[in-house]
């Protein structure tokens, strides 16, 4: 509930809990070595799954890549590897192993172009689920939609063909130093055009 109190002349909201978990949100790159228990990540995407969707099933397919799982993830990257730069082929495998969890995310495809762009939504929508409520537990979350992991060779090699990548979540927990601080935001009157 938002309670109204008037100081002076100006009333004062009190933001919902909700309101604070989204606009307190950050994207953390930098993780500890800490590992995420997979009870608490599958209690994240059960409660993730509860993203809105317009089809008849949910578009969302999640791969979790915990602790040593991470290396399946390597290695199904090998064949975009042995086409990318060695800086490259560095900079994707330390951000793989710098985080504690990786989630391939993707959607299922449809045989129209409005189901296909139903199903990004959506994806999009349960995404923005799971990096707020991991932040609600103190772990950070990078999402991350890079070209090497769009690779149809690694999508066969985790199951994930026919299958459109929508983003590659690097998750971990964070010391608070490495919370990175808040982007500046064009007021939402620049981007309104409200019909009264």
């Amino acid at each position: 509930m938002i309670e109204k109190r008037k100081k002076g002349e100006v009333t004062v909201m009190t933001k919902t809990a909700a309101q604070k978990l989204i606009e307190e949100r950050r994207t953390v790159r930098m993780f500890k070595e800490a590992p995420i228990d997979t009870k608490v990540l599958y209690e994240v995407l059960q409660s993730a799954h509860h993203a809105p969707f317009h089809n008849k099933v949910e578009p969302w397919n999640v791969y979790v890549f915990n602790g040593d799982g991470k290396q399946v993830l390597l290695d199904a990257l090998e064949p975009a590897f042995s086409e990318a730069s060695e800086g490259q082929r560095e900079k994707v495998t330390g951000r793989i192993l710098n985080a504690a969890t990786c989630m391939y995310v993707t959607a299922k495809h449809f045989e129209t172009d409005k189901g296909n762009r139903d199903a990004l939504l959506a994806t999009a929508t349960f995404i923005q689920n799971v990096q707020l409520l991991l932040s609600e537990r103190e772990i950070g979350m990078v999402w991350r939609t890079g070209g090497l992991f769009d690779d149809a060779r690694l999508k066969e090699m985790i199951g994930a063909e026919g299958e459109t990548f929508i983003g590659l979540l690097q998750i971990g927990k964070y010391d608070t130093e490495d919370i990175p601080t808040p982007k500046a935001r064009q007021p939402i009157d620049s981007h309104l055009i409200m019909f009264e």
